[in-house]
C-alpha cells in the first residue's frame, strides 16, 4: 500500500481506489446472488414443464454435485497459481450464460448436464469473489467481509422477488432467465475492470489442486454444514413450502426471499458483533439461531410456520461462511487466497450435495422428514465450533 493511502486510512477515510474495489466487489456479490435466485426460485416451473417427480428433480440436482466436485479443487488450484481475476473471468462468464440454458433444456440427462456447468461457473465466482473480499478487508484493515455477503443476500433478495412476481405473472423461466443472464454477464464484466490486482505473492506455482491440510479441515467443515443448509434451501426451500406446507406458487417462491432477508440481516450486523463477542461465541449463538429455524419449519408444516423458519435460518446461517473466510485469512496471513481456496473445496461440497441428498430421502420417508437434515447439520455446526482453533498459524 502507498504512503499516501495509508495516510489516507489513518485518518478514516480509504482512498478513492479502494473504495472503488470494495464497489466492485460488492456488486459481484450481489449478482451472483441474483442468478442463483433466480435460478432456485422457478425450480417448481422446471420441474413442471419436464413432468419430474420429486426422485427425477434429486437426479437433476446430482448435476450441481459433479460440477462442483470437480471445480472446487481446480478452482482452487487456479486461484492459488493464477490469481483470482482471471479465474473470476471465466467463471462469471459460464455462470451467467449457463442461466438461460438452465430453462430450455429438454430432458433429464441435460438438465443435470446444464447443471453441472452452471455449478462451476457459480464455484469459480464464489471462491475468487470471497478472495477478493479479503483483500479488500485488507486494505481497509478492519472486517468488512460480512457486508460482501450481505450484497450477495439482498441479491438473492431481488432475484427471488422477481421469480416470484414472474411466477405469479405466468412468465416462463426462459425469457426470465435470458434476460437475467444477459444483464448479469454485463455487469459482471463491468465491475470486474475495478477489481483489485491480486498481490504478487499471492500466487503459487504449488499443484493444481488445492485441498485443506492441517488447521483448515476445522472450518472447512464448519463451512460444509453451514453450506450445506444454505444449499438444501436453495434448492427444496420453495419445493417443500408448496409441496408439504400446502403454500400457493407465488408464497413458495417468496420463501427465498424471506430466507434472504434473514441472511442480510446477520450478515450487515456480523463484523460488528463478532468484533464484540470473538468469533467462537458469536458462531455458537449463529448455530443456536440456525437449529432453532430449521426445527420451526418442520415441526410445523404450514406457510406461516415455514416462513418464520426460513427467516431463523437465515439469520443464524448469515454470517458462518463470512466468518470462517476471514478467520482464516487471520489465521494465515501470509497465504489468504490459497487458504480460503482450500476450505471453499470442503464447504462448497456440503452446498452442493444437499439437496439430492434431500431429494434421495424425499423418495424413501417423504420431503417433510427429509428436511430434518439441516436440524442435524446446525447440531455438527454447533460442536465443531467448539473445537475452532484461534491460534494463528503460518502458511
Amino acid at each position: 500500500m502507498s504512503a499516501e493511502a495509508a495516510e489516507q486510512q489513518r485518518h478514516g477515510s480509504p482512498p478513492r481506489q479502494v473504495r472503488a474495489a470494495r464497489a466492485a466487489v460488492a456488486a459481484v456479490f450481489f449478482l451472483t446472488g441474483t442468478v442463483f435466485a433466480t435460478w432456485a426460485s422457478r425450480v417448481p416451473a422446471v420441474q413442471e414443464r419436464l413432468g419430474m417427480s420429486a426422485g427425477a428433480l434429486a437426479l437433476a440436482l446430482v448435476g450441481l454435485s459433479v460440477g462442483a466436485v470437480a471445480a472446487l479443487p481446480v478452482v482452487g488450484g487456479l486461484v492459488a497459481r493464477y490469481g483470482s481475476r482471471p479465474v473470476l473471468l471465466v467463471g462469471a462468464v459460464l455462470y451467467a450464460g449457463g442461466l438461460p440454458v438452465l430453462a430450455v433444456a429438454p430432458n433429464l440427462p441435460l438438465l443435470a448436464l446444464a447443471l453441472a456447468a452452471f455449478a462451476c461457473g457459480n464455484t469459480a465466482v464464489d471462491v475468487t469473489m470471497n478472495t477478493q473480499g479479503v483483500l479488500v478487508e485488507r486494505a481497509y484493515r478492519r472486517p468488512v467481509l460480512g457486508g460482501f455477503h450481505a450484497m450477495f443476500s439482498l441479491g438473492g433478495i431481488v432475484g427471488a422477488a422477481a421469480g416470484s412476481v414472474a411466477a405469479g405473472h405466468g412468465v416462463g423461466a426462459g425469457p426470465h432467465f435470458l434476460v437475467t443472464g444477459l444483464v448479469a454477464a454485463v455487469a459482471f464484466l463491468a465491475a470486474m475492470t475495478i477489481l483489485f490486482p491480486d498481490p504478487p505473492d499471492a500466487t503459487d506455482p504449488g499443484p493444481a489442486l488445492a485441498l485443506p491440510k492441517g488447521g483448515l479441515w476445522i472450518p472447512g467443515l464448519i463451512a460444509f454444514c453451514a453450506l450445506m443448509g444454505e444449499g438444501v434451501l436453495n434448492d427444496w426451500g420453495a419445493v417443500y413450502l408448496h409441496d408439504a406446507a400446502g403454500a400457493g406458487t407465488g408464497t413458495a417462491a417468496a420463501g427465498f426471499a424471506v430466507f434472504s432477508a434473514g441472511m442480510v440481516a446477520g450478515r450487515l450486523a456480523a463484523d460488528r458483533i463478532r468484533a464484540r463477542t470473538g468469533t467462537v461465541r458469536f458462531m455458537l449463538a449463529c448455530g443456536l439461531v440456525a437449529g432453532l429455524g430449521a426445527a420451526v419449519a418442520v415441526a410445523v408444516a404450514a406457510p406461516a410456520s415455514g416462513l418464520l423458519g426460513y427467516a431463523l435460518l437465515g439469520l443464524g446461517l448469515a454470517a458462518v461462511v463470512p466468518v470462517v473466510f476471514s478467520h482464516v485469512a487471520e489465521q494465515h496471513p501470509d497465504r489468504p487466497g490459497p487458504s480460503i481456496a482450500a476450505v471453499s473445496a470442503v464447504g462448497y461440497g456440503g452446498f452442493l450435495a444437499g439437496p439430492p441428498v434431500i431429494g434421495a430421502l424425499a423418495e424413501v420417508g417423504g420431503l417433510r422428514v427429509a428436511m430434518l437434515i439441516p436440524v442435524v447439520l446446525m447440531v455438527a455446526m454447533t460442536l465443531l465450533v467448539r473445537r475452532l482453533d484461534t491460534t494463528r498459524a503460518r502458511g
